[in-house]
């Protein structure tokens, strides 16, 4: 597996849901440091439901807020990959004819890598999603876009990482005083 850009010469950036609390600590405006001449932003459809499941709490409207702006104005696409629809009480994960895409061969493969260990028999969380199910999305993402994400403990993530995924450590991006866009572009440009 290795990561393939995107034909149009566009950088794909993907965003995981706890990149949105470090961009909102530093009002970060996605329109502004990632352009749409030069990047296509996107999460997954197991992010969006994460992100959906944020409380309606006092200390999280500001979060909820900015989160809504930003997908607006950086114009954030939902990825979400093709299936049916299903009558299980938990949210929808897939999407059909028009909104959805079909899953690549290195999607299937990287599933694959990580299903046993990472998936099967996981107990659901808030959200509804089983343990690692967003970062399994991310994952096997990461062959086809940048993943930004605050956390590369043992799991998907780090098994993308480790399989020629582009996942980007944001944790450090605060200290290093430089452009997102050019943060971005180191992960894209190494080998």
């Amino acid at each position: 597996m290795h990561y393939q850009p995107r034909p149009d010469g566009l950088v794909s950036v993907i965003i995981d849901s706890n990149v949105w609390n470090l961009f909102s600590d530093l009002r970060i405006d996605l329109a502004i440091e990632l352009p749409s001449d030069r990047f296509k932003l996107f999460i997954p459809r197991e992010i969006e439901i994460e992100l959906a499941a944020i409380p309606d709490q006092a200390d999280k409207v500001d979060l909820k807020d900015y989160v809504r702006a930003q997908v607006a104005a950086g114009h954030v696409q939902t990825q979400r990959v093709f299936g049916f629809n299903h009558d299980r009480d938990d949210p929808e994960r897939y999407g059909g004819f028009g909104v959805a895409t079909w899953q690549s061969e290195t999607e299937r493969e990287f599933y694959n890598l990580i299903r046993e260990r990472y998936l099967l028999g996981k107990k659901a969380t808030k959200s509804k999603l089983s343990k690692n199910e967003g970062d399994a999305a991310l994952g096997a993402s990461s062959f086809f876009s940048i993943v930004l994400t605050c956390d590369l403990t043992p799991g998907p993530l780090r098994v993308a990482l480790e399989n020629g995924g582009k996942v980007l450590d944001m944790r450090r991006f605060p200290e290093l005083g430089i452009a997102l866009a050019d943060y971005v572009m180191v992960c894209h440009h190494s080998p």
